[in-house]
């Protein structure tokens, strides 16, 4: 991460936090109609393998890849990132349509170590894994490369949705 980045971060999560007691903790709704729910919310108490085997099945089925985000609902931009599809309901049609999307919890409380030593290592949240229908981690990317003048770019997710969808 770029001092620039992490300036851009310390900024935006100070922006975030203060106005947290306006924000709604946890999403209720999923963004685009049909999703399940390891799909579009955060859960500590979740099994994620269990979870990554039935997106799996899934992707299998939908001729798709398995987006794995790793975060939780204190990630400032794991909440800017549903916010955005959100509002922009194509970019999350797009993004939804693109992958089967699975969330990873990770806090202090539980970081999924057993679940996560599959993956590559990673250090900012959200973190996103690229897994194959077979189970194969095809990619590793970090959510900066999504970002742009500090919001979630819809141009840099349609290329990243594109770029790693299935032929």
């Amino acid at each position: 991460m770029t001092a620039l980045s992490f300036l851009r971060m310390i900024c935006l999560s100070v922006a975030v936090l203060a106005a947290a007691p306006a924000l709604a903790a946890t999403r209720f709704e999923p963004p685009v109609a049909g999703l399940p729910g390891y799909s579009f919310r955060y859960n500590a108490a979740s099994d994620p393998s269990a979870d990554l085997e039935t997106a799996l099945a899934a992707a299998a089925q939908k001729h798709r890849r398995v987006l794995v985000m790793v975060g939780g609902d204190w990630c400032v931009w794991c909440f800017l990132l549903d916010r955005q599809l959100d509002r922009d309901r194509n970019m999350a049609a797009d993004f939804y349509g693109g992958f089967e999307v699975l969330r990873v919890y990770y806090n202090d409380d539980n970081k999924n170590r057993e679940f996560l030593a599959r993956f590559p290592d990673f250090t900012m949240f959200p973190h996103f894994f690229v897994v194959d229908p077979d189970g194969h981690v095809s990619g590793s990317v970090v959510a900066d490369s999504l970002i742009r003048d500090a919001k979630y770019d819809a141009q840099l997710l349609h290329r990243f949705v594109e770029q790693w969808r299935l032929p």
